[in-house]
């Protein structure tokens, strides 16, 4: 049994209940490796997003700060494929700004924000190319990863899926 770390920097796209958008992440991740196989790890992702909206007599966004607390099996395979899964609480924190014009008489525009912030289950799937491996004769690996990440939460609404790419290292 080891300890191991990661990080990643990465940007993908939100996909919710009222529509899609961009998406910025940094994530950590900080575990246990207990065989060359099968490791444990809390992963830390807090991103920003914003999200458009428009109608015909409408326009505004959502700008919101997500926080992913997932706790992942991770699988490994052949030294360099990183596989894990698990669920997560999250912090999930959004503004929405808009302005639309009513039809039909004198138009009279109305604008405004609201915000809302709460927790949410949601679950986590991972999987890295780890370009590195072994590190010398021992069982300790490192390397530069490339990673892919997808993320539901379920929210009242509906649920809320992002899908990240991401550049990072990896030390289990």
């Amino acid at each position: 049994m080891r300890f191991r770390f990661g990080t990643t920097l990465g940007g993908g796209i939100i996909e919710s209940p009222t529509g899609a958008g961009a998406v910025f992440a940094l994530s950590g991740r900080l575990g246990v490796q207990v065989n060359h196989y099968f490791g444990i790890y809390y992963q830390n992702t807090p991103m920003v997003t914003l999200t458009p909206e428009s109608t015909e007599n409408s326009a505004g966004f959502e700008a919101g700060f997500i926080d992913y607390n997932s706790v992942l099996a991770g699988f490994t395979l052949f030294h360099f494929l990183d596989l894990g899964a698990g669920p997560s609480m999250d912090y999930v924190a959004v503004a929405t700004c808009g302005a639309e014009v009513p039809e039909g008489g004198i138009p009279l525009p109305s604008a405004g924000c609201e915000s809302t912030s709460a927790w949410y289950f949601g679950a986590h799937a991972r999987g890295a190319l780890i370009l590195g491996g072994l590190a010398g004769s021992g069982a300790r690996r490192s390397g530069f990863a490339i990673s892919a990440d997808l993320h539901p939460v379920f929210l009242p609404e509906g649920p809320t899926f992002t899908f990240t790419l991401g550049l990072g290292s990896e030390w289990y």
